[in-house]
């Protein structure tokens, strides 16, 4: 599907778009140009901030990407980085311009590596909406635009996949379900008091801390001990020098990815100088995959936590900056005493 999905920009266009006359382009492609935009078409090399909307239309619409709901694409256009075919009809855009391209899903899936989804048939199309935001010269100007777009989409994104989390959650309502029984009777049969929070994590407070909770706007320093919730053994530590580093973890609340999701739903809870335990069910941990031979398939975990301090997204951007140009000033200094000696001028 790689040639349908190829281009990383996007527009959003009402499907009646999609009547009417398609000039035909090279690799089954069919478009039509919708020009609404003024000025020259882009040139080769320039810059593009565009939005894309796909759709598959079968019986009824599916729309499988939209970049409105996350953030718009700049990238070149070029013939390098653009197939060929996509190229060719992009270069004949103006800013303001919106663009359809269509394909049959015979011809993105006519690789029996490359399965049609269920769902799809043969004969019918897919569409790709895309739309010519901007037009940038320099790629120091793209790069700017990129980051003021990065800024302002971020709460966006942030929404979009907590709403994907939460949807893949209650699709695993029965795992989760079997999970929280099990921790439940850990607690009560050793007496602990925890609160369930909303994804499904238990969090036994035993240091309140200072100030307001967690939030998205938070990156957390932590300390911590991860154990299985069965056997109680000690599988990763940040504070036991035999696991080799000893040193806090920062935690970027605003970010998926980095750490589990019973993590993130965990230090929501918390605040700076809080001290917990918390209990994680494996579909908030590692799931079914497990982690190696120390966490188990369906493990669940639970982790001693300590909020020592919390600073906010700015200031930890900063801080990476600067690690990662006082590591790349080290390995240059390293290179240049690696260097061998200049050859001596044999006439002197």
């Amino acid at each position: 599907m790689k040639q349908f999905i190829y281009l990383s920009a996007i527009c959003l266009l009402a499907l009646t778009a999609c009547t009417g006359s398609f000039k035909k382009g090279d690799k089954g492609l069919e478009y039509k140009i919708i020009s609404s935009g003024s000025g020259k078409t882009i040139g080769y090399g320039k810059f593009m901030q565009i939005h894309i909307k796909q759709v598959y239309a079968g019986t009824k619409d599916t729309v499988l990407m939209d970049t409105r709901d996350y953030m718009s694409r700049i990238q070149v256009l070029d013939s390098v980085s653009t197939p060929l075919a996509y190229f060719k009809i992009l270069k004949q855009m103006k800013k303001g311009d919106s663009l359809v391209i269509r394909l049959l899903t015979d011809s993105v899936f006519n690789d029996p590596k490359n399965a049609m989804p269920p769902f799809m048939k043969k004969g019918k199309y897919l569409y790709t909406h895309v739309s010519m935001v901007n037009i940038f010269e320099t790629k120091e100007e793209a790069d700017s635009a990129n980051q003021a777009e990065t800024v302002l989409a971020k709460p966006r994104i942030y929404k979009k996949q907590v709403e994907e989390i939460e949807k893949g959650l209650a699709d695993k309502k029965a795992e989760l379900e079997a999970e929280t029984k099990a921790i439940e009777a850990f607690l009560a049969k050793n007496n602990i008091k925890a609160t369930k929070t909303k994804w499904g994590t238990y969090v036994a407070i035993t240091t309140e801390g200072t100030g307001e909770k967690l939030t998205s706007k938070d990156v957390a320093i932590v300390n911590y001990t991860g154990r299985t919730l069965d056997s109680g053994k000690v599988f990763d530590s940040n504070i036991d020098p035999k696991f080799m580093h000893v040193q806090p973890l920062e935690v970027n609340l605003g970010e998926f990815g980095g750490i589990i999701l019973g993590w993130t739903d965990a230090l929501m809870q918390l605040k700076k100088g809080s001290k917990a335990t918390v209990y994680i069910p494996s579909t908030l941990g590692y799931g079914a995959a497990g982690n190696g031979e120390k966490i188990k398939p369906g493990e669940n975990l639970m982790f001693d936590m300590d909020v020592i301090d919390v600073t906010n997204e700015e200031a930890f951007a900063a801080k990476q900056k600067a690690m990662q140009e006082e590591m790349m000033k080290k390995m240059q200094e390293s290179q240049n005493q690696q260097a061998p000696p200049a050859p001596k001028n044999p006439g002197k």
